[in-house]
């Protein structure tokens, strides 16, 4: 009787480990605070030679999720664009040619430029849960 005991209680343990251990949230994750549903501001300016200056403002809703790394977020936007930026714990935010910050645990902002001979592009992003 007690052998039976012992393997139930093993296999209780093991189906406990598993599921702990198959979860995908990462419970001690900085990130997790920035992490929601976000409403998205995305101002474009640019200018090239063949097409001159083009500015636009549009709303977009969206995700921030947990990234490729461990100090990555994935911004996903509705209609399937994506960018992937380096989070440090202090809120602040990086990628190339990108620079930003979550100003609070629900608003971030971000920027991305894009610079050549001939042209040049300015991304301004911002982001409320």
């Amino acid at each position: 009787m007690s052998l039976i005991i012992k393997i139930i209680k093993s296999i209780i343990f093991v189906s406990c480990c598993l599921i702990i251990l198959g979860c995908k949230k990462h419970p001690f994750d900085y990130r997790n605070k920035f992490l929601g549903d976000y409403h998205f501001s995305i101002a474009i300016s640019s200018w090239d030679p063949a097409n001159g200056s083009y500015d636009t403002t549009y709303t977009n809703d969206g995700k921030i999720w947990y990234g490729s790394n461990q100090n990555s977020i994935l911004i996903s936007f509705s209609g399937g664009e994506s960018t992937e930026l380096t989070i440090y714990e202090d809120g602040t935010l990086e990628a190339n040619n990108c620079t930003g910050e979550f100003e609070s645990l629900r608003k971030l902002k971000y920027q991305c430029t894009y610079q050549s001979p001939a042209a040049h592009s300015y991304y301004g992003v911002t982001g409320e849960k």
